[in-house]
């Protein structure tokens, strides 16, 4: 099946890190040609950081084009500096803000 999917994993929960990394990989093997951005703010953003036990996975899917954004709010409010994040995840203003704008550009959400 070809066609421009593009969805957006909302991940707020450590917990639910290895969920919503399966649910990324069963996208990008799935869907040809399918975007996909894992947002992490709250506790989510403990997966994404240096040390994690999920680094490889993410590596693997950063690797296939899955693109990984952390909340600088998040990263502000918890006094993690941004050296602590891997190194292919990027930080957008807002992490809630970024789920609502890709929603508005017509992604799916994925809410593991």
């Amino acid at each position: 099946m070809t066609a421009p999917f593009r969805v957006v994993i909302h991940l707020d929960e450590r917990e639910k890190a290895p969920l919503a990394l399966n649910n990324a990989k069963n996208l990008i093997a799935g869907l040809e040609g399918v975007e996909v951005e894992v947002v992490a703010h709250a506790a989510g953003v403990e997966a994404l950081r240096t040390g994690s036990p999920h680094a490889a996975l993410m590596r693997e899917l950063a690797d296939r084009g899955v693109r990984f954004v952390v909340c600088e709010k998040t990263l502000r409010s918890r006094s993690i500096p941004r050296g602590d994040l891997l190194d292919h995840v990027r930080t957008v203003p807002s992490g809630v803000v970024e789920l609502v704008v890709r929603q508005a550009e017509g992604w799916c959400y994925l809410r593991p």
